[in-house]
């Protein structure tokens, strides 16, 4: 009779240490390998938003779309006043609305009985450069959204469009309106080296565009911004709501379409800013590398 040898329970031990040791070494390998998927992601999202631009641009005789229409017939309202944010104009070219929302952070929860496509293209994840594709101007003693055609870019390749902006995740939709026009609806994102408010304009975009004066770039705790409210610095409090989500960059496009990550320095490059500048000390110091204007 052949006897069958079995395991010990030392062997045993041994093999469940060695899995063990395997598996907190490829752990977080995994991690970081979904986190690098998720990153991927987030650069296609992105481009299709900018592609979706451009399909919309082809439609309208190269005019950019607008930051935002005030409109009666949007399926939604903020603080009570009708109006239609960009990405909701562009939900016609878009083939699924969850390209707007980031695959780095939790999609914006919807408890409004809306589509999720309607409320994602009201709260994005990707922000408008608007200041260069779609100002607000002062005319004739008003605020006026003037989105410009596209054919007039100096460098479509070195013109910012689209980049990750932060993500409310439980905190309110904060409204700007001027003349009972919403310009501002948090699905924007704020230029480098502009520091205005409503009743000012800063020369040194063209066009002029105003911008929100607590979302600025600078004022980190001390510096005099409060910019977003509840917001961490990742997700864009003190570089104008725009997030570094993609180990520690963010994620841009720029009008040729084409995508890549980013630090906050190479986003403003162009201009005096650092970590520690105030708000009103940011400004342009070099219009020819500067990635947020027509030039």
């Amino acid at each position: 009779m052949k006897l069958r040898r079995a395991f010990t329970l030392i062997e045993l031990l041994v093999v469940i240490a060695i899995i063990a040791i395997l598996a907190a070494i490829l752990f977080p390998v995994f991690a970081q390998a979904k986190v690098a998927a998720k990153g991927a992601a987030s650069m296609s999202n992105d481009k299709q938003v900018t592609t979706a631009e451009m399909i919309y641009q082809t439609d309208f005789d190269d005019i950019a779309v607008l930051n935002s229409q005030n409109d009666q017939d949007s399926p939604l309202l903020l603080n009570g006043m009708y109006y239609k944010p960009w990405a909701y104009l562009l939900r016609p070219y878009m083939k699924n609305g969850a390209i707007l929302q980031d695959p780095l952070t939790q999609k914006e929860p919807n408890s409004l009985g809306v589509p999720d496509d309607v409320l994602w293209s009201y709260r994005t994840q990707y922000g408008y450069a608007f200041t260069v594709h779609s100002p607000v101007s002062y005319v004739g003693g008003k605020f006026v959204a003037n989105p410009l055609s596209q054919t007039n870019l100096a460098k479509p390749s070195d013109t910012v469009m689209f980049i990750m902006k932060k993500s409310r995740q439980g905190n309110g939709d904060w409204l700007w309106v001027v003349d009972g026009n919403i310009i501002w609806g948090g699905n924007l994102v704020n230029p480098p080296g502009l520091y205005s408010d409503q009743f000012t304009t800063d020369p040194v975009v063209q066009p002029n565009s105003v911008v929100v004066p607590i979302t600025c770039w600078g004022g980190y705790p001390g510096t005099g911004c409060s910019a977003y409210a509840s917001q961490t610095e990742d997700e864009g409090a003190y570089s104008g709501g725009n997030a570094q989500r993609k180990a520690g960059k963010t994620i841009a496009s720029f009008a040729d379409t084409h995508v890549r990550p980013m630090s906050l320095s190479q986003l403003a490059a162009g201009t005096n800013w650092t970590r520690s500048s105030t708000a009103w000390s940011t400004r342009v110091t070099d219009k020819t590398k500067y990635l947020w204007d027509m030039e």
